[in-house]
């Protein structure tokens, strides 16, 4: 709408006249209220505009972010420049509502007036605002006559520059689609503070106009549940706790999302929150849910800041909504998207910009919960079920391949299936052993994501991975990963018929049961391995399950039974007709452990000094040391035990091996503790401790109690041995 208010007698025939700006007032798109200061005809009044919408009535008070913008505007003035702060985030995040109910607050401070204007850079029914509009406007609403209005975007310009000369106002720019369309509406002249929203990182001016960035984030939990307390009463809330709990769960943070849950739910106050939280469940259902239709609901709000990305980019975006993994690296994305990794680099960086995903430390990017939602539905709508399975089948090969090879690179010596690298972009190589293992550190949880989804898609190589990755989840004491994801390719391989990798993976579950300490379902698997492997010819591995599950039976204290397992090994191994694929010193380990338990000291030695001898397994050289420790324990031999002991921790904790220094610093307490040094026992316990705190496994509480005991001077049973 477009009202004409005419003070006075306007001045026919003088563009550009300073006092027919002071006589007329177009008012365009008004929001709130047009004050005419000094007497009509007046020479020296002048137009104050007042043009900031409503504020919202349920506004939760982001102090933090108020603090920061009532901070840049401390300095308005200050060193004779214009004040520019930019507020980003993702859509549905706040960023309009937050900057209007600041500057509400601090409207009272610019005496000249405040201009305001939406942008629509992401506007579902209308292109952005064209620079030269919103000029029109801010020069109509400071009194110039519309007819006085230059035509020419760059005479506005100055003319709007010239206006604000020597005022102090404040400006909001809500809604910018990027800098460009920012930069003819900044003022020339200090006392003006500008305030621009956007759904883009606006980086052009914080790097040529040195604005101030503030990047708003999601509500956090208790924010949340304010809101909805605003709306529903926090009785209502407080009756129905989980369901409460379920609604901030599912939108994830969001202020519309939970805004429109709330709106909801308070027009329907018999329906119980529960069956609220219950539609918003499956994420298949949760857009449907908050789809309240129009221009206000989840999909109309994200499809604005879609439409504007790339192709690429939308492509990649839709892409990313496939995996089920909690978060992607630069280079599992550039394999989803069959891309090279500098290439995928740049359109990572337009969907960051755009905060429509969330780049983290470590070249880690993040989908906010219900963004992830839109990706997937947007990847099935506009992408075939070839492209999507395609794309993942990528991205399984990508974990696969480099999977493989950090297992090359922290166990050279263990075998493992021959991959075909068909691809090289979809594989990487590690120059080290911290390389390889900070790369599984914050890969696990994706592989592990990777796994049950190519279970669920019922991908071939899925099982496969399932394998090459039991080295690595067992060397970081991953146990509860290595049961979910031995199980779900299990699962898998059955379901492919593979009998090969169902072999395989029944060993790699039964490891994961006796690191559990469930060793009679560890015996179980281990056995059914065996004749597994048997009925394929496959004999080397018939071997390596024996020496397997004579660790299993030492668990057990089945020391007889381990031993002979260990002799069975032995012999396949001296058979010229089996290929020798197991360490040569695993037999020897096992043996002379079961030996040295059974009292056989001068056997036990000779095996156990054979293996540390002739291993190559870093990780199987740990255990035996653990193995060589107890021998001289058990023997009396204490300083020797507590020399091996030292020996087995600085070993394993070079290689990485968690749990394995776990049970050498947990040894080592019990050796010390033989001679009497009290505090190099509490010193070993205690970092036992911590390294089994870290990891979250049940036996923290028995070393805590073993801390406690010493404490009152009578040393609790021994952990993880």
């Amino acid at each position: 709408m477009h009202e004409r208010v005419s003070v006075g007698s306007p001045h026919e025939g003088t563009q550009n006249n300073a006092s027919a700006a002071e006589n007329v007032v177009q008012a365009q798109n008004v929001h709130g209220d047009v004050h005419i200061h000094g007497s009509a005809g007046s020479s020296g009044s002048r137009v104050v505009p007042r043009q900031l919408p409503a504020t919202v009535r349920y506004f939760i008070n982001r102090a933090v972010e108020q603090d920061a913008l009532t901070t840049l505007l401390k300095g308005a003035g200050s060193d004779h420049t214009v004040l520019v702060s930019t507020v980003d985030g993702l859509a549905g995040v706040g960023k309009s509502t937050l900057v209007v109910q600041w500057a509400h607050q601090v409207r009272e401070q610019f005496a000249d007036g405040e201009l305001y204007v939406n942008l629509r850079g992401f506007d579902p029914a209308a292109e952005p605002m064209a620079p030269a509009e919103a000029l029109a406007g801010f020069l109509t609403a400071l009194g110039m006559a519309p007819e006085a209005v230059p035509v020419a975007e760059d005479a506005r310009a100055a003319q709007f520059r010239t206006l604000l000369h020597g005022r102090r106002m404040l400006l909001v720019l809500d809604n910018a689609r990027d800098a460009e369309q920012v930069l003819p509406l900044l003022p020339g002249s200090s006392g003006c503070l500008v305030v621009v929203t956007s759904r883009q990182r606006l980086d052009g001016l914080v790097a040529h106009h040195g604005a101030q960035r503030l990047s708003l984030t999601t509500f956090t939990r208790d924010e949340g549940r304010q809101l909805l307390a605003r709306f529903l009463g926090a009785e209502r809330l407080a009756n129905e706790p989980e369901a409460a709990a379920a609604l901030l769960e599912h939108c994830a943070g969001l202020p519309l999302a939970l805004t429109l849950v709330a709106v909801q739910a308070a027009a329907e106050p018999d329906v119980p929150l529960d069956d609220l939280a219950a539609d918003l469940r499956d994420e298949r259902d949760r857009l449907d849910a908050l789809d309240v239709g129009g221009r206000t609901g989840i999909r109309a709000v994200f499809s604005w800041s879609y439409r504007s990305l790339s192709p690429q980019a939308a492509r990649l975006f839709r892409l990313l909504g496939l995996p089920n993994s909690p978060d992607i690296s630069s280079g599992a994305a550039a394999a989803l998207a069959g891309v090279d990794q500098h290439r995928v680099r740049r359109v990572l960086a337009e969907l960051s910009r755009a905060h429509l995903l969330t780049r983290r430390a470590g070249d880690r990017y993040v989908f906010h919960d219900l963004l992830r939602a839109y990706a997937r539905e947007r990847a099935h709508t506009d992408d075939s079920e070839q492209e999507r399975t395609t794309a993942l089948q990528r991205l399984l090969d990508h974990h696969l391949y480099t999977t493989y090879t950090a297992n090359q690179r922290l166990a050279p010596t263990r075998l493992l299936p021959d991959l075909d690298y068909t691809d090289k972009q979809l594989r990487r190589d590690f120059a080290t052993n911290e390389e390889a293992l900070a790369w599984w550190d914050a890969e696990h949880n994706s592989v592990l994501a990777t796994i049950r989804q190519a279970m669920t898609l019922r991908l071939p190589r899925g099982p496969w991975l399932a394998h090459v990755a039991t080295y690595l989840f067992k060397l970081r004491g991953l146990i509860d990963e290595l049961k979910a994801s031995s199980t779900d390719g299990l699962n898998g391989a059955q379901e492919n018929a593979d009998r090969p990798a169902q072999a395989r993976i029944l060993m790699d579950l039964g490891t994961a049961h006796h690191f559990r300490g469930e060793l009679d379902s560890a015996v179980r698997y281990h056995q059914s391995a065996v004749e597994l492997f048997a009925e394929l010819g496959e004999h080397h591995w018939e071997a390596l399950m024996h020496v397997i599950l004579g660790e299993t039976f030492l668990g057990l204290e089945r020391y007889a039974d381990a031993a002979a397992s260990a002799r069975a090994a032995l012999r396949m191994q001296d058979n010229s007709d089996a290929q020798v694929i197991i360490d040569p010193g695993a037999a020897d380990a096992v043996l002379g452990h079961a030996l040295a338990c059974l009292g056989d000291f001068t056997e036990a030695f000779t095996h156990l000094h054979r293996s540390l001898e002739t291993s190559s397994d870093q990780f199987l050289q740990g255990y035996t040391l653990g193995y060589l420790g107890s021998a001289y324990l058990r023997a009396g031999d204490i300083d020797n035990a507590v020399r091996t002991y030292r020996r087995a921790v600085e070993h394993c904790r070079a290689i990485g091996h968690r749990l394995g220094e776990v049970t050498s610093l947990n040894k080592l307490g019990e050796a010390l503790h033989a001679t009497g040094d009290v505090e190099g026992v509490r010193e070993a316990w205690q970092a036992a401790l911590v390294l089994l705190d870290e990891l979250g496994h049940p036996d923290a509480e028995t070393v805590r109690a073993q801390l406690d005991d010493l404490d009152a001077g009578t040393p609790g049973p021994s952990a993880t041995g």
